[in-house]
């Protein structure tokens, strides 16, 4: 069983009591990858959110351009108490990048269902978790569009070679 404690340190559990925090324990599972391993692939239906606890996760988007020949880019590098799969949790339900283990890793998984009930059970643990994944989604807005538009100079800058 996982502790609540486990995840005081995510970022969105920010501003939750112990109680709801040991409600969202019950329903997290521990998961492992081995170094390589693929967590989601992007555009695949997102049914659950990752918390990492150990190892290191690389978020790869694909561009679909002529200037990269396979069209990945990574655009983050997921740290212990970060989460990923946030998409499972919005309506679209589609991973919006894929997320592969650089060496080994421990998650707690969450099936979008329990926590979508939970947050119906109780709308308070709902509102804070919606209200911090708001402020994760905005933060990884800005660091792709940065990610991005780095990518694009140095390729325009490798083209100005040749």
């Amino acid at each position: 069983m996982i502790n609540a404690q486990e995840l005081r340190t995510c970022e969105l559990f920010v501003g939750l009591g112990d109680g709801e925090l040991e409600q969202i324990a019950a329903i997290a599972r521990q998961e492992t990858y081995k170094p390589g391993e693929l967590i989601f692939a992007e555009r695949e239906t997102a049914g659950r959110m990752f918390i990492l606890q150990e190892g290191r996760i690389q978020l790869r988007i694909q561009l679909r351009s002529s200037l990269e020949p396979d069209g990945e880019v990574t655009i983050e590098e997921v740290e212990p108490g970060r989460i990923c799969g946030w998409s499972s949790l919005v309506k679209q339900r589609r991973f919006t990048a894929s997320a592969r283990a650089l060496e080994p890793v421990k998650v707690l998984a969450f099936a979008a269902e329990d926590l979508n009930d939970l947050f119906d059970r109780n709308a308070h643990i709902g509102f804070v978790v919606m209200k911090q994944l708001a402020e994760v989604i905005a933060s990884r807005l800005r660091h792709t569009r940065k990610v991005c538009q780095q990518h694009s100079d140095d390729c325009a800058e490798g083209s100005e070679g040749s």
